[in-house]
């Protein structure tokens, strides 16, 4: 495969026509169809072709929250906020509601009292706002630290009861976990741990926990179901899998034959990547041929983008049989249909 110098080959690169409304048309559909992962992947590569636009930029947001990244949401509000982005108080609402979330009722009052003083606020949200300052007051003792007496371990306890055992809101489900991220989860090993064993338990949820069990470094071996697969491993000796040796080949092996040529295209088997690896850990894939993934993940992407592209092209190019990149595919697809939280 003849190739030019990638600063000069670069220069050449002319996007498809009409790409972001297609990537935001998308991207749409796939928010309304409550696949929030597929959702802010195309979001977020039709952003980069048009900053401030205010229904790309508020169904990142939705997408965050309903990924329970709540944090990353926070922020994406008070860009929009800062920059004007779309309608102020409905952001607004978005961003307080965040908040709420999170617990970071003094953040609420402060937001909110900032408006009444500047007496911008629409008649139609005054209602609403005054309601929400009096809760954030309320969270609040007398000298403005939050209220956590009341808040008892028993209290963590039940909200994990009844959110991973008793409901079925996936995204609800990962932000109660990454709410214990400030507090001693070794107190609620005893929920934790048991749900990652569960086969009809979300293995995204499962994921987040485990996340959330390296990080505390938890010396324990636990069992993991995923996929019809079991495993029992101890969260201290789990690595990063986007760190891995089979992870960082993969990559390499896109690198060299989309980087240059398509960096869209790129970007996008690398985000689903690492994606399906976030999805399957602490699940590996050591053992199998990183060319065959490339492949797959290059033809996944390319119809993704409603790119033609002929298997036997990807044959010659990987060097890869046919039988081996319809196997793959089906695997990846199999994943990638649980990375969407519904």
């Amino acid at each position: 495969m003849d190739k030019q110098p990638k600063g000069k080959k670069q220069d050449k690169i002319i996007p498809f026509p009409k790409l972001k409304e297609r990537l935001m048309e998308k991207g749409l559909e796939a928010l309304s169809n409550k696949k929030f992962s597929e959702a802010l992947l195309l979001l977020k590569q039709a952003k980069e072709l048009e900053e401030d636009n205010h229904e790309i930029e508020l169904g990142i947001v939705i997408c965050l929250i309903e990924l329970g990244e709540l944090e990353q949401a926070k922020e994406n509000c008070l860009v929009m906020l800062r920059e004007d982005v779309g309608d102020y108080f409905h952001v607004l609402q978005i961003y307080v509601t965040i908040l709420i979330q999170l617990g970071q009722y003094d953040e609420i009052k402060t937001t909110i009292e900032a408006v009444f003083d500047e007496d911008a606020a629409p008649p139609e949200h005054l209602d609403n706002l005054s309601q929400l300052l009096e809760l954030s007051k309320r969270m609040l003792g007398a000298d403005g630290a939050e209220i956590e007496a009341e808040y008892t371990n028993e209290d963590v306890k039940e909200q994990l009861q009844n959110v991973l055992y008793n409901e079925g809101m996936i995204g609800n489900q990962i932000a109660v976990i990454q709410s214990l991220k400030e507090l001693n989860i070794r107190k609620y090993l005893d929920l934790l741990v048991p749900f990652l064993a569960i086969p009809e338990k979300h293995p995204v949820v499962k994921t987040i926990i485990i996340q959330l069990l390296v990080t505390n470094q938890v010396d324990l071996e636990i069992e993991v179901e995923k996929f019809g697969e079991t495993i029992k491993e101890n969260p201290k000796k789990l690595v990063d899998p986007s760190m891995s040796p089979f992870t960082i080949q993969v990559l390499s092996i896109l690198e060299e034959q989309l980087q240059s040529e398509n960096p869209t295209l790129y970007e996008t088997a690398k985000a689903i990547w690492l994606q399906h690896l976030f999805v399957l850990y602490p699940f590996t894939l050591e053992e199998e041929d990183p060319s065959i993934y490339a492949a797959t993940l290059h033809l996944y992407s390319a119809e993704l983008h409603g790119i033609d592209i002929e298997n036997r092209t990807l044959e010659q190019i990987y060097g890869v049989s046919l039988f081996e990149l319809k196997h793959t595919l089906d695997k990846l697809e199999k994943v990638e249909r649980f990375s969407n939280i519904e």
